[in-house]
């Protein structure tokens, strides 16, 4: 009975390889938004990009909303860890970490076409979908708190004033929004222009000290 219920829920049934059939679906799913676009992605879609029985991927998961939510938290991990690696290998300067967080931004693994489309679904269906927004938000959040800290940091380091909430908020937003153009039209927006223009706002607001 309890089986039944937890299946019925869409709760993950307990079994040895119950990470890896998830960590599959997450690829799959991502396989899936790249070629269809959240919008017309289906069930059906995600079981064929993986090749599953639907039956299988409802035994873990509610739809394909339970299926982005899980794809995107998964993300997220990856993207924490990289940009927590990235900045430790930066040094004890916030502004050589700030830097190091943006290059990875825009770089693998972080910047892949998959996982770029998974975040940009994300965010253009969070408006219509509280479950989603909620987790945009939860993401979002603590990463602008990272970088409103280590802006405060790197301001205090070099002598300047800044705004670092909105600071912060400026930098996930141009890097989103670059992200977001970049989906729309690769052609024209690079990952390299991205990362540069970042730096570019950075720049403005630390000025690189200049050669004597």
């Amino acid at each position: 009975m309890e089986k039944t219920e937890r299946r019925a829920r869409g709760r993950p049934v307990g079994s040895s390889d119950q990470g890896v059939k998830r960590q599959e679906f997450v690829v799959a799913v991502m396989k899936a938004i790249a070629e269809y676009g959240y919008k017309d992605l289906t069930v059906a879609t995600i079981c064929e990009a993986a090749g599953f029985s639907r039956g299988l991927i409802g035994h873990y998961f509610r739809g394909k909303d339970a299926l982005l939510l899980h794809a995107v938290g998964e993300m997220a991990k990856d993207f924490e860890r990289a940009t927590r690696a990235a900045a430790a290998d930066a040094g004890q300067d916030p502004l050589d970490r700030l830097r190091a967080v943006v290059a990875v931004s825009f770089r693998p693994p972080v910047f892949v076409p998959e996982r770029v489309l998974v975040w940009v679904a994300l965010a253009s269906t969070s408006h219509w979908s509280p479950e989603l927004a909620e987790i945009y938000r939860k993401l979002n959040r603590p990463y602008r708190r990272g970088l409103s800290n280590l802006l405060q940091r790197a301001a205090d380091a070099h002598g300047v004033t800044v705004n670092p909430d909105r600071l912060a908020i400026t930098l996930t937003q141009l890097t989103e929004g670059w992200w977001s153009g970049w989906a729309a039209d690769p052609k024209t927006i690079s990952a390299v222009e991205g990362e540069a223009a970042c730096h570019d706002l950075l720049n403005a607001f630390f000025p690189p000290k200049k050669r004597k």
